[in-house]
């Protein structure tokens, strides 16, 4: 019987060579999945940095909005008196009304906040307020409405209604106020009374009429209220933007994302009922909107025009050489430009990521580090221990607001 000789390569594959192969195979799908967890890891903290961008972006337009609104519908002089909000209120030591002029600016706020032990706010200590005044920076479609009335000849009672529009008009009820721009002489803009009233509604403009030729007279609307609800407080509407961080009481919180010892930036509007961040209906602190998380600081920079030189300087506070605030005559015609800069950060804390530098200019700065006018922020000292696991950021607003000085509006 033959016998077939067996081919010498005809074999399997050793043990050896298996737990080889099996070895390498499992180094590339170990190499493999920590690739895919980095990339998802990457992918997820990308999405917390691109969130982050868009809410900037957004809540500071709200505000650019309201700084390129400030001044509009404000009158130059107020020949009665009117409360900002009360005592014993965040907002409080930033009302703008005096026992002599009661002027409102269009501009103002506090530099460098600094807080007392008995200070009730939770403000940001060493940022800056905000206040803005102007009939449009309200949230009601009443706000964001006006119209006007001509003089309508020396016969009294002389036929007149006040301007309307094809859409958008003001509604009857809607409290208004009116303003009288005389263009004869020397230009003003006067807030038109009604013995002690100086707000009405929409329908009941009688008294409010021009008396004479050559003025016009101006129809805000301010805010939209019940018919049973107080009239205005204020000639205006008022919003404060500030920095503070939650009471663990309250029903918002700082996200956990969020760096130690920041807040949120936010833009608070004192309602015409009784000065203050409650709504109507008495709901603490509903008319807080908050803009932006995280924040760390924000710095208030205001580029004013010497009357005598004609030099613009940049400067952190709305006061003269003396250091006495600017009336609101002078910002009106000094201030020329405000910049806003808020210091955040994009995403979370990222242990695979070192921020270079302690120090961070708020404000304007040749180098990012060192401001003259604002705060070179000490990120080590106030931020704490992980300071250098965040991407800090620093968002920088310019705006030239275009309502204060010689305008109908």
């Amino acid at each position: 019987m033959k016998t077939i000789p067996v081919e010498k390569h005809a074999r399997g594959f050793t043990l050896v060579e298996i737990l080889v192969v099996m070895a390498i195979f499992l180094i590339v799908m170990g190499i493999t999945g920590s690739a895919f967890n980095l990339i998802m890891k990457q992918s997820i903290h990308q999405s917390k940095i691109a969130g982050s961008n868009i809410e900037g972006v957004i809540g500071l337009e709200i505000m650019r909005r309201d700084l390129a609104s400030a001044g509009f519908g404000l009158p130059w002089s107020c020949p009665v008196s009117y409360t900002e909000a009360p005592a014993l209120t965040l907002a409080a030591t930033y009302n703008d009304a005096t026992a002599t002029t009661m002027l409102p600016r269009a501009v103002s706020g506090g530099n460098d906040v600094d807080l007392t032990p008995d200070d009730p706010t939770t403000l940001l200590e060493g940022s800056d307020y905000l206040v803005v005044r102007a009939s449009s920076i309200g949230t009601t479609q009443a706000a964001q409405r006006w119209s006007y009335m001509n003089y309508t000849g020396m016969t009294k009672p002389s036929p007149f209604s006040p301007k309307t529009w094809s859409s958008e008009n003001l509604n009857d009820d809607d409290q208004v106020i009116v303003v009288s721009v005389n263009m004869s002489g020397e230009f003003s803009k006067d807030l038109v009374v009604n013995g002690t009233s100086f707000s009405t509604t929409y329908d009941t403009l009688t008294n409010f009429e021009p008396q004479a030729s050559k003025v016009t007279h101006f129809v805000y609307g301010v805010t939209s209220q019940d018919p049973n609800a107080t009239p205005l407080i204020m000639p205006f509407n008022r919003a404060d933007y500030f920095v503070r961080r939650p009471a663990a009481s309250e029903t918002l919180k700082i996200p956990n994302r969020c760096a130690p010892n920041t807040g949120i930036l936010f833009k608070g509007l004192l309602n015409q009922k009784d000065g203050t961040f409650n709504d109507t209906a008495g709901h603490s602190r509903a008319n807080e909107l908050p803009l932006l998380d995280c924040v760390a600081d924000m710095q208030v920079v205001y580029s004013l025009q010497s009357a005598v030189t004609g030099v613009v300087t940049d400067t952190g506070a709305l006061v003269d050489a003396a250091a006495q605030p600017l009336t609101a005559a002078q910002i009106r015609t000094d201030l020329k430009a405000i910049q806003v800069y808020v210091l955040t950060h994009e995403g979370g804390r990222d242990q695979g990521y070192t921020y270079p530098k302690q120090f961070i200019a708020v404000g304007p700065s040749a180098d990012g580090e060192v401001t003259g006018t604002g705060r070179s922020f000490d990120l080590q000292t106030i931020i704490g221990t992980d300071w250098r696991q965040y991407r800090w950021k620093v968002y920088r607003m310019l705006v030239n607001p275009t309502n204060m000085n010689i305008s109908t509006q």
